[in-house]
């Protein structure tokens, strides 16, 4: 029988991963894996618990959180043969929604259960690992406002973006692995191997996490008369077709600002930079797929 390793987060989904073991004895999980649960007691503590288990051979390793403890886990099990599920209690999930994790922890279960293991592309981002959607400007200032200030959810992020849209000054990037964009002054630079940041926020369509190639998105700052439009594309899926984006899919790049800006890694807001190299690293974690 295979063996897997549940990371809880404790505070993820306010208090909810709690239930995730009273859950498990009607999933199925038990019939098909040796399981063991283990909770996080700080940060970066995730990435501990996965390394180890990686090193002890552990079949599956399930990150039980959000976007950052995702990141954290899978961190640990890229090149590795010990593959990363996903139980999404975070307040964005953009990765697990992307696989098609649901989104109701018992059915989720039993799609881990019943699925297949698969592999994946990831990114490396000025080394640092990335999995899902990263960015470098905007998104990255917002990510920082949202973490530093602490409250979760998608209504407070909406509102710091809002909050700080019309101040935040365009941005000229000297692009290199990636053709010219038509206008110079954008507003952020978005890297997606998956397709959304989170909550159905589709960025970036036409991403495939198995096809060899990132999908960059440059956008430039919609006039406030766009904004509606560009929310309901956003979360319609059809944002790939607004004038004030352009997208390019690569294998490398790097960027480089006219001045330190934010970058975000899969949400997790990091200092401010003035460049990034941006690399794939083709088919280099295992995952289980719920398609």
């Amino acid at each position: 029988m295979k063996s897997m390793l549940i990371i809880l987060n404790p505070i993820a989904g306010k208090g909810i991963a709690k239930k995730v073991e009273l859950l498990l004895g009607d999933s199925g999980m038990n019939a098909h894996f040796k399981v063991q649960i283990q909770y996080t007691k700080r940060g970066g503590h995730a990435a501990e618990i996965a390394a180890k288990a990686v090193q002890e051979k552990v079949d599956v390793v399930i990150a039980a959180g959000g976007d950052g403890t995702v990141n954290e886990v899978a961190s640990q099990l890229v090149h590795s043969n010990t593959a990363l599920g996903i139980i999404p209690i975070g307040s964005g999930n953009g990765l697990a929604r992307h696989l098609g994790y649901s989104m109701q922890i018992k059915k989720c279960l039993q799609q881990i259960a019943e699925s297949k293991i698969e592999k994946i592309d990831t990114l490396l981002i000025n080394n640092r690992f990335g999995v899902n959607v990263s960015g470098f400007g905007f998104d990255g200032f917002v990510a920082w406002k949202f973490n530093k200030e602490g409250k979760r959810g998608l209504s407070n992020y909406t509102k710091i973006a809002l909050r700080e849209y019309a101040s935040y000054p365009p941005i000229h990037f000297e692009l290199e692995g990636l053709p010219k964009p038509h206008f110079s002054n954008a507003h952020m630079l978005v890297i997606a191997n998956a397709s959304q940041f989170g909550n159905a926020a589709i960025i970036a369509p036409t991403a495939q996490l198995a096809d060899g190639w990132m999908d960059v998105v440059m956008v430039r700052k919609p006039s406030p008369l766009q904004l509606p439009s560009m929310f309901y594309r956003l979360f319609t899926g059809k944002l790939k077709d607004a004038d004030y984006l352009q997208s390019f899919k690569c294998k490398q790049f790097t960027a480089t600002s006219d001045r330190e800006i934010h970058l975000h890694i899969d949400g997790e807001a990091c200092e401010p930079i003035k460049k990034i190299n941006v690399v794939l690293q083709p088919k280099s974690l295992y995952v289980i797929d719920p398609k």
